[in-house]
């Protein structure tokens, strides 16, 4: 060979070398460039103890190797077998790094195929096996949106990568390879087929004893498709907000870690509670002290509808905002015994209907709370003013449209409507000593880089009430559950519960609540049901249901503040002081100085008749008798009230049959008269000496006035 040859030959191996060494190169900064530019994980929710429970967007968070279970390591690494591929007919005899080169460069024109060609050996080189086997596992896309194992795992069987089974990681292995063809949701055949061929490789290659293989293969592949993650209704609801705030790019892919106020615990077991009912509705439950949402219900099937019944708008509330219509009284320094008129009238054109078409006529206003009175109710809101009544719930952050402000309100009947997060936050104040603290379903958001982009700890407590009108609040609401509108439930001993359906009867309301939570329950009437004259308020027993259950074993009791007095009698009829003789009592607590001091008619014992004057036109005393008083006629004819259920009256015994008189004795012969001998003459008596004159009686005493 000439020299020029050698040449030649010379600069064609220089020009074979340095395409390949510029091709490595390229191809290592085509690793670097990928885990750089790699798409950063949608935000995550944690619970308060900071368990996941959410993630948006298909990509999770990336996971060491050592909280991936050894299982799905050794499952993985089984599917890259090439007995196992030949035999099983994967669409290429691949391996793991040949499958991340795929991920970090599409083939599209001749120079990036020979630098995919050389990727898989760069990759080999410059990361170890573990290395790799992390990479993919974080990398493989599972199908169903799900990029990584984490994401994986909480889409096809809603846990944790750290605590998937046998069987499940070796369904995960076999999804890696096959995402559309191994899929459990539309061919569960085929899943079930190479799930257990990826375990019976891990048993030929001792990673699973025969036992643990038998086991496994038995398990049925599960087909349920679920949303990922818990509390769905409750994740979407924190994500809008953040999007408001944050912009939706950087929930969906700017790596966000949120704590938010759930407590994962009391979620499940509303969600068993619900689930006992059988019922389609909607739960929340706030801390009364901070205001977080701790449990949140939407709806009862998130993947048929995602539609929150806890945050969207209802226009039919029933009688859920009637104590805050006294709240505003006891703002107005109403105290409890107030009178308020429960008779039915017009307010303008505005007209409605007791229950029953009954009216107690004026009754105290802790009264009408009750028994829920309708005329009273719109009459109290009339007196006190409806731009009063919006300024109190504007003062926590609910806002009435302007077609709202009107007496329909004491109806439960609204344009736009509430919802029952917005109405339940309402009640607030009455558990937290009258101060309201604005709901929150987050504490902090944390970046990809670890700083604090959001908080929301710093929220300011409002006072609404004080903390005597907040006890008496509590007082009020107390006899709800004892003789009145829900008299047949049994509430838990330190809680307090208003509960009504709404004017169509298309649905129930419960809210109340302990020193603790503030709690309120939404149901949708059941359609067999809307027809019955009695409905059950399933709102009312899911509420006391699930509130039993969340309280301490020893119960926190309302606090009477220093300067308030307790169980006051009070006739409710003329809110003065009673007493059991009166026919209708309540219990009352007042402000100190403010309860009061005039007895009722009816508390005063009874006074005992007057003497009836003798003949003349004088009595004993000489004085002249009074013209008696004419009775007073009624203004108008005394309420019925409303009786409480009376057991009934037992049969009377009939009467026993009145003995037979016995038959008189016939009399006795009277005896014959005997002959009297003649008596003998007496002696005349001695005279006896004179008596000693007795004294005058004193004049008669004047009776008492």
């Amino acid at each position: 060979m000439s020299k020029r040859n050698y040449l030649v030959l010379a600069l064609v191996l220089l020009l074979i070398l340095g395409i390949t060494i510029s091709l490595f190169v390229q191809a290592s900064g085509e690793i670097s460039q990928f885990k750089k530019d790699k798409p950063l994980p949608g935000a995550v929710l944690y619970d308060q103890e900071g368990e996941a429970l959410r993630h948006f967007g298909g990509r999770s968070e990336s996971v060491p190797l050592d909280k991936i279970p050894q299982n799905l390591q050794n499952a993985v690494k089984a599917t890259f077998d090439r007995p196992f591929t030949q035999k099983q007919g994967w669409k290429d005899a691949s391996s793991i790094p040949k499958q991340l080169a795929n991920r970090i460069l599409k083939p599209t024109g001749v120079w990036n195929r020979l630098k995919l060609a050389v990727l898989p050996t760069v990759l080999t080189r410059k990361h170890s096996e573990s290395e790799l086997l992390e990479l993919y596992l974080n990398e493989a896309y599972f199908g169903e949106d799900s990029y990584g194992v984490q994401a994986a795992s909480e889409t096809y069987f809603n846990k944790s990568v750290e605590n998937l089974s046998l069987a499940q990681s070796a369904q995960l292995a076999s999804l890696a390879r096959e995402p559309e063809g191994a899929s459990p949701f539309t061919r569960p055949k085929r899943a079930e087929e190479l799930r257990n061929a990826t375990l019976a490789h891990m048993h030929s290659n001792n990673h699973i004893s025969k036992e643990e293989h038998d086991k496994a293969v038995q398990m049925p592949v599960e087909q349920t498709r679920r949303e990922p993650g818990y509390a769905h209704f409750f994740s979407d609801y924190v994500g809008s907000i953040l999007e408001n705030k944050l912009g939706e790019e950087q929930v969906r892919a700017g790596g966000l870690k949120i704590r938010t106020t759930l407590d994962l615990e009391m979620q499940r077991l509303a969600e068993d509670v619900f689930k006992e009912h059988e019922v389609r509705g909607a739960l929340v439950i706030l801390s009364a002290d901070q205001g977080q949402i701790l449990t949140m219900i939407g709806g009862d099937n998130y993947l048929k509808d995602q539609t929150n019944l806890a945050t969207i708008k209802h226009k039919e509330i029933g009688s859920t905002l009637r104590p805050l219509i006294y709240a505003l009284g006891l703002k107005e320094d109403w105290p409890v015994n107030h009178l308020v008129e429960d008779v039915q009238k017009k307010f303008g054109n505005f007209e409605v209907k007791n229950a029953g078409d009954r009216y107690w006529g004026p009754v105290t206003m802790k009264h009408a709370l009750v028994m829920d009175l309708n005329n009273a109710a719109v009459w109290t809101l009339d007196t006190l003013g409806i731009s009063k009544f919006n300024n109190l719930l504007s003062s926590m952050e609910v806002k009435l449209e302007s077609t709202e402000k009107n007496l329909n309100l004491a109806m439960g009947k609204l344009d736009k409507g509430l919802s029952l997060l917005e109405i339940t936050s309402l009640y607030l104040p009455g558990a937290n000593k009258g101060n309201f603290t604005p709901i929150a379903g987050y504490e902090k958001v944390i970046d990809s880089q670890g700083n604090e982009v959001l908080k929301n700890d710093a929220r300011q407590k409002r006072p609404i009430l004080t903390e005597q009108q907040s006890y008496l609040f509590t007082d009020m609401l107390k006899p709800t559950t004892e003789y009145g509108t829900l008299r047949d439930f049994d509430t838990p001993k330190s809680s307090v519960l208003s509960a009504s359906w709404s004017q169509d009867k298309t649905n129930q309301w419960a809210i109340g609540y302990s020193p603790e939570f503030v709690m309120g329950v939404y149901v949708k009437t059941p359609e067999e049901m809307e027809e019955e004259k009695k409905l059950p308020l399933l709102a009312a027993q899911i509420w006391i249901d699930l509130m039993e259950q969340l309280q301490p074993e020893e119960e926190a009791e309302f606090e009477v503040p220093e300067n308030v007095e307790t169980d006051i009698i009070i006739d409710v009829f003329t809110g003065l002081l009673g007493s059991e003789r009166c026919p209708q009592i309540e219990y009352d607590a007042f402000i100190k100085g403010t309860a009061p001091t005039q007895h009722a008619p009816c508390a005063l014992p009874p006074q005992p008749p007057p003497q009836p004057p003798r003949t003349g036109t004088q009595t004993e005393s000489g004085r002249a008798p009074s013209r008696p008083t004419p009775p007073r006629e009624p203004q108008q004819p005394l309420p019925e009230r409303e009786p409480e259920p009376k057991p009934e009256p037992e049969p009377e015994p009939e009467p026993e049959p009145e003995p037979e008189p016995e038959p008189e004795p016939e009399p006795e012969p009277e005896p014959e008269p005997q002959p009297q001998p003649e008596p003998e003459p007496e002696p005349e008596p001695e005279p006896e000496p004179p008596l000693e004159p007795e004294p005058e009686p004193p004049p008669p005493m004047e009776p008492e006035e």
